[in-house]
């Protein structure tokens, strides 16, 4: 158990503090590719580590992640109006493009030097693997760009999903981390021994540290002469990968894969978990 203190440094996750500096040397994902379909589409709402952004598609195909409000009058970017690679405010027309950058001031004269001074908030982004990926730390010190395993497969060999948590960041990852809760949580039926890991529903645990973060081995002894073994892989800040096998049709079991979950705080107390996986053969889609 933590201590209260440390239970607060490391789930505030806002500008400023210990863990949410921490957080913002990672890339981070921000959204899906898939909620920004279209060019000069709708923008989207993304609170993200704290902060009210606002998310949206260019007419170049580039993702902006930007300031939620209009630095004139704190007008809501989300009503915007998405057109000729830049946001418009609605309320007087300030149009910013994906660097935060002000493109367009029409309620100011044609030789008004005030466009140039005119900037908000904007956080680099890539998409890699069917996300969008933010950056939200400091410049000189930004990485280079996820480059996962499961980020370069083929979209038909891949999927990936999105799910909310009304719980901080670490309680949701501790959860996924935690391998002995699948012998109950995940069993409908808990008298059923079928499955091996509800057969023995205290294994035992073999950390090792790794240059990324750790990696465990979970083992369950269901019977005298039987082992169920799982590898799990911790990647810092906050992601998961895991082996698994997924069952087809005229069999089960029979396809081998790699699966996880990346936990991306939203604020303090919520967080969203991007779940991924994708099938080794890239012969055969998901």
């Amino acid at each position: 158990m933590l201590k209260h203190e440390d239970n607060e440094k490391i789930c505030r996750v806002g500008p400023g503090t210990p863990m949410g500096n921490l957080m913002r040397r990672y890339w981070q994902p921000a959204a899906l590719s898939s909620e920004l379909p279209e060019r000069d589409g709708a923008p989207i709402r993304v609170r993200l580590l704290g902060e009210d952004l606002v998310a949206f598609r260019d007419t170049n195909g580039r993702v902006g992640l930007v300031s939620a409000y209009c630095p004139h009058r704190r007008a809501p970017l989300f009503f915007g109006r998405n057109e000729e690679c830049g946001l418009r405010c609605v309320y007087h027309g300030w149009k910013f493009d994906v660097d935060g950058n002000c493109v367009d001031l029409p309620s100011e004269a044609a030789t008004s030097p005030m466009k140039n001074g005119v900037k908000i908030t904007a956080y680099p982004t890539v998409e890699r693997g069917g996300l969008v990926w933010a950056y939200m730390g400091p410049k000189e010190h930004q990485p280079g760009p996820p480059d996962f395993e499961w980020t370069r497969v083929p979209s038909t060999h891949c999927h990936v999903s999105k799910t909310f948590e009304d719980c901080n960041w670490l309680q949701a990852l501790e959860g996924g981390l935690d391998t002995a809760h699948g012998s109950f949580l995940h069993n409908n039926q808990l008298g059923n021994k079928k499955l091996l890991r509800q057969r023995d529903g205290a294994p035992k645990i073999d950390v090792e540290k790794t240059d990324y973060g750790y990696y465990y081995v979970s083992t369950r002894k269901p019977q005298p002469d039987d082992l169920y073994v799982r590898v799990y892989q911790y990647v810092m800040p906050a992601q998961q990968m895991r082996a698994n096998v997924m069952g087809r049709e005229g069999g089960r079991n029979e396809i081998p894969k790699l699966d996880g979950h990346v936990w991306v705080p939203v604020d303090d107390g919520h967080c969203c978990v991007y779940n991924w996986c994708y099938a080794y053969d890239s012969s055969t889609p998901i």
